[in-house]
């Protein structure tokens, strides 16, 4: 595996999944009329939320997997039904929340944690890439230099988090509704060709695993 093609193969698919800029509208309503400093702290805090839950099950993902006794081609295609249907979703947008969950939302002293980090940010669709690159490296001795590229990887995702909400005014100021919209609908269709490239990877290999003899290109 080429080192900066699995580096910026899982950094975009994270980036494109995870979609902090589709966010911003979500963090905006969650944070309508709050004090500036506050808003802040939140920004700051899901960020650092959001590294912690992705390295958890990025550095955990192939002991998960184990001990279930999934193996990754299930996965993949578990993954690419769940991300593909959030692609669909941003071809055709819903709320985020709905109105109760956006309504308890706005009743809590702290949203950096649920809904912010988790399931906006760090959702089952980051989830399922996180188990699924981290199987593919577990079975990889020679891939400490992969885990560390990773790492810088969820990293980024971190600050990119904190960048747009932290920015949030600015961000939607500069694209406006009908940008982010139109951003959302292009990150849909990269999320359904992700997710199609999933499923394909998890029917070859359970056709490779299942039916050795089977040659398929």
């Amino acid at each position: 595996m080429d080192l900066m093609h699995f580096f910026l193969g899982f950094l975009i698919s994270l980036f494109v999944i995870a979609d902090p800029f589709g966010m911003v509208p979500v963090f905006l309503s969650l944070t309508e009329g709050a004090d500036r400093k506050w808003c802040n702290k939140q920004a700051r805090k899901c960020a650092i939320n959001v590294f912690v839950l992705m390295t958890i099950f990025f550095l955990a993902g192939s002991w998960v997997l184990e001990f279930f006794g999934f193996t990754v081609h299930a996965v993949e295609l578990a993954g690419g039904l769940i991300v593909g249907s959030i692609g669909w979703s941003c071809m055709n947008p819903k709320p985020a929340l709905s109105d109760k969950e956006h309504s308890e939302c706005r009743e809590r002293a702290d949203i950096s944690f649920v809904p912010l980090a988790m399931p906006i940010i760090a959702g089952p669709g980051s989830i399922a890439v996180l188990l699924t690159n981290a199987s593919h490296l577990h079975n990889d001795k020679e891939s400490v230099v992969f885990w560390g590229l990773g790492m810088v990887a969820l990293l980024l995702i971190a600050i990119s988090t904190w960048l747009c909400f932290r920015c949030a005014g600015i961000v939607h100021k500069c694209l406006g509704h009908s940008g982010l919209k139109a951003m959302t609908r292009i990150v849909g269709f990269i999320l359904i060709c992700i997710a199609a490239q999933m499923v394909i990877d998890g029917v070859v290999g359970l056709i490779g695993d299942h039916f050795p003899g089977v040659k398929v290109n």
